[in-house]
């Protein structure tokens, strides 16, 4: 008679542990790895919301003009300002002047930057599909189809920038007095609002550039500097 070979119940215990051994590394590994691609898509949709962002905020200010605009009590609002319900508020060029019937439409805009929680109606574009879990604030770009306002003037809200923890705005310029320039203050540490505390009658604001302090979850803290027109609002 042939003898019979075969292996042993140890040999198939071994070797069944290493099977598994082997099925569990590759099953961590591709978890990771599709946990690696989700963050970086994640990354990734971040930064182009941010650069998108950028693209308007840029455009914005590099069209800063020197308009003296009405607020709805009537009361002249200030050219560009950081003291009212929005962490910066004031009037640009560039909009193409089509007329509307026999009355051509200006093309200069008010618009004001703020940042809101997603419970309110200004982020509701943004929290669209959301869970609960996901809420949080949003960067909204914010502007009235008329320079001068009336009580009933309704501002049109663009979310720009959705999911952030922070947006600061700080500025720096400086103070010009026209009649004695030597009493002109530059001003070089960032200021975190304008006009700057500095500010006398006497003397006008030429702001050179604004600073933006975005911090997100994703992607910490990002700073974009951007220079705006100098001298284009410092007429009385």
């Amino acid at each position: 008679m042939t003898k019979q070979h075969g292996f042993t119940l140890l040999e198939v215990l071994l070797a069944v542990s290493i099977t598994a051994m082997i099925g569990i590394g590759a099953s961590q590994l591709l978890s990771s790895t599709v946990s690696t691609k989700n963050a970086t898509d994640i990354r990734a949709q971040q930064l182009r919301n941010i650069q998108r962002m950028d693209f308007w905020l840029k455009r914005d200010l590099w069209q800063i003009a020197g308009r003296v605009t009405k607020d709805i009590y009537g009361n002249d609002a200030p050219i560009i300002t950081t003291e009212e319900d929005y962490d910066i508020e004031f009037t640009h060029s560039g909009l193409a002047a089509l007329p509307f019937g026999d009355i051509k439409r200006s093309n200069l805009q008010r618009v004001a930057y703020a940042v809101r929680s997603h419970e309110s109606d200004y982020c509701k574009d943004a929290v669209k599909g959301q869970d609960e879990s996901e809420q949080g604030q949003c960067l909204v770009r914010i502007f009235w189809p008329v320079l001068d306002l009336a009580p009933n003037s309704e501002p049109i809200v663009q979310v720009v920038l959705d999911q952030i923890e922070e947006v600061r705005f700080f500025f720096r310029g400086q103070l010009i007095d026209q009649q004695n320039p030597i009493n002109s203050v530059i001003i070089k540490d960032w200021q975190e609002q304008w006009p700057s505390p500095y500010m006398t009658n006497n003397l006008l604001a030429d702001l050179a550039q604004i600073k933006v302090e975005i911090t997100t979850k994703q992607l910490g803290q990002i700073e974009r500097w951007y220079e705006v027109p100098r001298y284009a609002y410092t007429q009385p």
